[in-house]
């Protein structure tokens, strides 16, 4: 029988702790390490809904980016979000592992799968964050106009819409930082990146990458880190083929274009 210290012991491997952030909490972050997995649930977030739906497919372990506690916990009443949550999950007998910017720079992890999405090729690290493994850039195939690029990340992300700051140029060589990662565009022109995608970035991040020439799309947090949570199936499906692993259907991104 699999156990949960069986499936944290594969992604402790993929993604050690060590890459993460230093103010990240990463790990096996509710639930008994020694506990027989039923079934497993991939999502990029621990919510109400995913926990309900992990209920309904009888899965005992979700599997999540973004970690269900992060900031500090002084109790656990069922009058906020984060507790409501994390009763419902132990109340039902689940588990919770949560990789999250360990996950971010891994091999084959957020990043990575964000530039495969986007067919990037000659993929290297774009050497940001405490680790220098955080971020990743890539050439495309062929060049294209920025606001070909701009359809091609929507299309390819699925996402409900891009916002772009014009930098001037077409678009060849491209970094990618799933999340908020607007701030480290110094690291992504110094890797000879033209183009930055981004998931989500506030408006002085957008002129000043206008102001020094590099092209940024933010494309979302959720269309650029949800690729995880298939990253996350498939890592399972490979390492325990005889234990049920599903991606959420319900998680989906929040934020809708009108």
């Amino acid at each position: 029988m699999i156990a949960v210290k069986d499936i944290l012991h594969v992604l402790e491997q993929a993604a050690p702790y060590e890459l993460a952030e230093s103010w990240d909490n990463v790990g096996l972050l509710v639930g008994d390490p020694e506990d027989t997995v039923n079934g497993v649930l991939c999502a990029l977030d621990i919510t109400l809904p995913v926990v309900e739906e992990a209920v309904e497919l009888g899965c005992n372990l979700i599997l999540a980016h973004h970690p269900v506690i992060f900031t500090s916990v002084s109790r656990v009443t069922a009058d906020t979000v984060t507790g409501k949550i994390l009763i419902k999950m132990i109340q039902n007998g689940i588990s919770g592992i949560c990789m999250h910017t360990n996950m971010d720079c891994a091999d084959a992890g957020v990043n990575d799968l964000l530039a495969a999405s986007l067919g990037l090729t000659d993929v290297v690290s774009m050497g940001a964050g405490d680790n220098g493994a955080l971020g990743r850039v890539g050439n495309l195939p062929h060049p294209m106009s920025l606001s070909d690029f701009a359809d091609h990340v929507k299309t390819s992300l699925d996402a409900g819409g891009v916002r772009v700051a014009d930098g001037g140029k077409p678009v060849s060589r491209v970094a990618v930082g799933g999340g908020a990662c607007g701030k480290l565009m110094d690291y992504a022109v110094a890797k000879g990146a033209d183009t930055f995608v981004i998931g989500d970035c506030s408006y002085d991040i957008m002129m000043r990458a206008h102001d020094i020439g590099l092209n940024l799309l933010d494309a979302g947090h959720f269309p650029t880190e949800n690729p995880i949570s298939y990253g996350f199936r498939d890592c399972i499906a490979e390492h325990f083929p005889e234990t049920r692993v599903h991606v959420s259907r319900v998680h989906a991104d929040c934020i809708s274009f009108y």
